[in-house]
């Protein structure tokens, strides 16, 4: 049902690194990482989960020093540079830009909102890791990865700014690291990203666990978190 959206979807899709330096000793580095997804929007604007851009993806932490992305299709080659641009904590959308990007494959953005019962798909890179080799080197390990989903439930929740966090459920425990995962339609429309699950405390156990949904940022805020860039944009060349 959904692959050749997949295959529309995967030509704008980036698997995204950020890292800093946090503490050095001499020659010895302590490296945070963070690894998420993203996908390419217009002006060349990378959309990904706010959280993820930070160090230990704790938005009350500093914004990586240094983002390096890789397309899709051209996992296994040198990785770009991109810079942060913007974010709304609160909603957890971001913003990275490749200044040259070799690439400038885009996908379309949903402008309606989805009904409870909706399927829509999910495609990105989760359980990445970064690994270290003997010689310094290292390697970024990703894998593409498909989720099905559906819509279960549309949230809205007021926020301490006094704005409303809107919010899909979806009835899906996402992989782990699926942080702006895109989901699209079966048209390859883009519906929203995964931002986060659902936790509640086992009260047998005593423990806090994950349960069977997850969070997602409608494709309709990301329209409006891009319009709002689009004006400042305008206003500074002007």
């Amino acid at each position: 049902m959904f692959s050749e959206a997949c295959k529309k979807v995967r030509e704008s899709l980036y698997g995204i690194m950020g890292s800093s330096v946090i503490s050095q000793q001499g020659p010895q580095q302590k490296v945070n990482f963070s690894n998420g997804t993203g996908f390419m929007a217009e002006l060349d604007y990378i959309i990904t989960a706010a959280h993820m851009v930070h160090v230990e993806n704790n938005p009350n932490k500093p914004i990586h020093q240094l983002f390096e992305v890789i397309r899709a299709p051209e996992v296994g080659q040198k990785m770009e540079t991109a810079i942060f641009v913007a974010e709304d904590k609160e909603k957890d959308i971001a913003l990275l830009k490749i200044q040259n990007p070799r690439s400038r494959a885009t996908v379309r953005i949903s402008e309606i909102k989805l009904s409870r019962g909706e399927n829509c798909g999910f495609l990105g890179f989760p359980l990445a890791n970064v690994v270290f080799k003997e010689n310094g080197a290292r390697i970024f390990n990703l894998f593409e990865r498909f989720q099905g989903a559906y819509i279960s439930n549309y949230i809205e929740s007021p926020m301490p700014s006094g704005s409303v966090k809107k919010l899909y459920e979806i009835d899906t425990l996402m992989y782990s690291g699926s942080s702006g995962c895109p989901g699209f339609t079966t048209e390859g429309e883009v519906v929203g990203i995964q931002v986060a699950s659902i936790m509640q405390n086992n009260k047998d156990a005593d423990k806090i666990e994950r349960v069977a949904i997850s969070l997602v940022v409608p494709s309709t805020e990301i329209l409006e978190f891009l319009k709002v860039q689009k004006s400042q944009l305008i206003a500074i060349n002007n």
